[in-house]
């Protein structure tokens, strides 16, 4: 293992869920230092309600663990993205490299699997790291609208995105997944329109450790059309072509209407869709203060 790779920075987005959260955390105190000596865990703190208590002794062999507390709710999207450039900000002018990880708090990325992302990321330091969802939890109707999801995001961009947050990566990486706002508005399609060198690799999906999920449909559609936005210009050029060959092929006036008015309301939808959920430049101002626990 490269010398560099003793140190990882692990970033949690959470919103009330600290129960789960400190599980979480338990699990790679116990697990991810065997493989990593230097392990810096940042929380990203999306405007929580509920108060956090963390007890140092069960992470004791965490050299560091700070939560940023945001001043308003901003979603686990633009929470990683404020995570990371936060990361970037610290590093900045720094020559040492090191790992960075990125998994929900609820325990459904498996934090006992992190290790193996990680240790990918130091073996291919030039390629971003995915865990991809090789079983999920859901129930079958839930599965099979996240089944159709994949296959629109695919035709409509290109890109089949069967993985979300749980990623690890090399620092070096950072300047080019956060050169555009991109990731502020999904972070996995984010990461392939800033970076085509992907790796995935199959982790099932666990169950949260404590409450209910809260995906549901609503989310899973806002969510979609948040993924497809990053990629307005190639959902331009896909149903364009698609308008077009229907044009050419079929002279109904009606149906060429309907067909116009389907092509702009898909575009409009989804270039509204990324104006509107791009984060602001001043992106650090959300952060409301840092607390170091350790």
């Amino acid at each position: 293992m490269f010398k560099y790779m003793n140190k990882n920075y692990i970033i949690l987005p959470t919103y009330n869920d600290w129960k789960s959260l400190n599980k979480v955390l338990i699990a790679l105190n116990k697990t991810h230092t065997n493989s990593f000596k230097n392990i810096n865990v940042l929380v990203v703190n999306d405007c929580s309600d509920i108060k956090y208590k963390f007890s140092k002794k069960k992470f004791n062999k965490i050299k560091s663990l700070k939560i940023l507390n945001l001043r308003k709710n901003v979603g686990s999207q633009k929470s990683i993205f404020i995570g990371l450039k936060y990361l970037q900000k610290r590093l900045r002018g720094k020559n040492n490299k090191c790992i960075i990880s990125v998994l929900d708090s609820d325990g459904e990325d498996n934090p006992y699997k992190l290790k193996i992302l990680s240790t990918l990321a130091v073996q291919n330091e030039d390629c971003f790291i995915f865990a991809s969802r090789k079983q999920r939890t859901e129930n079958i109707i839930f599965k099979t609208l996240n089944y159709f999801r994949l296959l629109i995001t695919f035709l409509l961009t290109g890109k089949f995105i069967n993985f979300g947050n749980f990623s690890s990566f090399s620092n070096k990486l950072l300047k080019h997944i956060l050169k555009n706002n991109n990731l502020s508005i999904a972070y996995s399609s984010g990461v392939i329109k800033n970076y085509k060198k992907i790796i995935c690799f199959d982790i099932e999906k666990n169950k949260r450790y404590f409450d209910s999920s809260k995906v549901n449909i609503k989310f899973l559609i806002f969510h979609s059309i948040n993924i497809i936005s990053v990629f307005t210009f190639e959902v331009f050029i896909r149903t364009f072509f698609v308008l077009l060959l229907f044009l050419i092929f079929f002279n109904g006036t009606s149906l060429n209407l309907l067909l116009i008015l389907i092509f702009l309301i898909i575009n409009l939808i989804f270039l509204i869709s990324k104006i509107f959920f791009q984060i602001n430049k001043n992106i650090l101002n959300n952060v409301g203060s840092v607390k170091k626990i350790k």
